[in-house]
């Protein structure tokens, strides 16, 4: 009997292989099973990875690294975003309190967070945690003693705390959450910044003014000429160095940042752009618009619907950032007008109201959808004894919000000396029950710049 393999010849027997060629055999048999092995342990490696990649999406790469945009904190921060959550203040059903809430951004889940018994403002998140400001006077008027302060909560509404009290300026409702520190303006109208937990607090800048608003790499705010009651729009580096004008001898209003772009409306309302220290500045669309905010690729406003021809409806607009398209995109048309458009995800957060109710809603960004966060019906209130809620029986006394904005610009924009404290108060929303938009009304723009 020969070997099958080397053709040696061997003894008669099950063997058909040589003892040699069997050991070769063997060999590699396990050779081939080591192989196997490796692969397998690739391979596991490999899913765990992708595993370990994706768990860590969701748990730390959603959460967000600054706390909100400068066009949502200047329409007073009261939406925000982060992961698959948006986070929004609103009254409570009888309006009589302040709280904050969570929805999710399919318009399903939402949840009460947290009441307060004043207003709430500038909404950031960032990881785990809530910061807002609390406003400490329990209606706005000059006798009383505003008393406002900086807290963090938990996402779920537990864990309050105050980290900064007696040390913020209580004509600022402004805060911004970025870098893992806190920017917010002192009692001595300077920008401080301190770290989450309220600690290590330290001035940025005595430049002795508010902020129009801050990046990651940028402060924006006006700041008086010398020798002159006029103010000019400066920038510097988020540490306060590196000082100088955006555009030489202008202020600019409405102020948002892209990038290496600034967003912006003139005295007179038109939308324009600049590249940062380019000194240039491009027109992007001549129209009137209020409110001024910005999300990704497109910029959304206030304007009336046809003021030419005295069509008075309040509408939401957008357009392109690049000014590729000069017909604006209606969003939503509104009862009477909105005093804030907060934009999160896909969604416009805004306030409106009819005869019969006032509420908040937010519609998508193409205006192909709408959900309602916050209704009150007036009928109801008056039913259940409230007499602070005003009725339709003399409405023009009732015919504008508290802080509506003439065809001036606010002169207090960015003066923190000067901020107007009779702030648009989501508590007054009961209040706001005019159907109609005076021919000397204008949308409701954010003073507080």
């Amino acid at each position: 009997m020969n070997c099958t393999k080397c053709g040696k010849e061997i003894p008669n027997g099950e063997n058909t292989l040589c003892e040699k060629c069997q050991k070769k055999e063997t060999k590699k048999e396990k050779s081939g099973e080591g192989k196997k092995n490796n692969i397998i342990i690739i391979a596991i490696v490999v899913i765990a990875i992708l595993v370990l990649l994706v768990v860590g999406y969701f748990i730390f790469g959603r959460n967000n690294k600054v706390g909100n945009s400068i066009g949502n904190i200047r329409n007073y921060g009261y939406a925000t975003l982060q992961g698959n959550w948006i986070y929004y203040v609103a009254p409570s059903e009888d309006s009589s309190k302040i709280g904050i809430y969570k929805v999710k951004t399919n318009g399903s889940g939402k949840k009460e967070l947290y009441m307060n018994d004043a207003d709430i403002l500038s909404l950031n998140v960032c990881g785990n945690y809530l910061y807002f400001i609390g406003v400490g006077a329990e209606s706005f008027s000059e006798e009383d003693e505003i008393d406002n302060k900086i807290y963090k909560m938990k996402l779920d509404g537990s864990d309050l705390q105050v980290i900064n009290d007696n040390e913020f300026n209580n004509n600022c409702y402004e805060i911004y959450v970025i870098n893992n520190s806190v920017y917010y303006i002192g009692v001595d109208a300077n920008i401080y910044k301190m770290k989450l937990d309220g600690s290590d607090k330290s001035v940025v800048t005595e430049n002795g003014t508010g902020y129009l608003g801050i990046t990651k790499d940028y402060i924006i705010y006006n700041k008086m000429e010398e020798n002159s009651s006029d103010y000019i729009t400066y920038i510097m580096n988020i540490d306060g160095s590196n000082e100088r004008p955006i555009l030489a001898g202008k202020r600019l209003y409405s102020v948002n940042v892209k990038d290496d772009y600034i967003y912006y409306t003139n005295e007179n309302k038109q939308i324009y752009k600049t590249k940062i220290d380019s000194g240039n500045e491009e027109l992007i669309l001549d129209t009137t618009a209020y409110n001024l905010n910005l999300k990704d690729d497109y910029l959304y406003y206030l304007n009336y619907l046809d003021f030419e021809n005295e069509n008075l409806t309040v509408c939401i607009f957008r357009i392109k950032t690049d000014g590729s398209s000069q017909e604006p995109e209606k969003v939503k048309t509104l009862e009477t007008y909105s005093s804030f458009i907060d934009v999160v995800g896909n969604w416009v957060v805004y306030l409106d109201s009819t005869d019969e109710s006032a509420y908040i809603k937010m519609v998508k960004v193409d205006g192909s959808q709408e959900e309602e966060l916050f209704s009150l019906s007036y009928e109801q209130q008056i039913g259940e004894g409230n007499q602070d809620v005003v009725t339709n029986e003399n409405p023009e006394e009732n015919s504008q919000p508290e802080n509506t904005e003439q065809t001036q610009p606010a002169e207090n924009e960015g003066d923190t000396n000067n901020i107007d404290t009779n702030t648009v108060d989501t508590n007054t929303i009961a209040n706001e029950n005019a159907n109609t938009v005076d021919t000397n009304e204008i949308p409701v723009e954010n003073t507080v710049q």
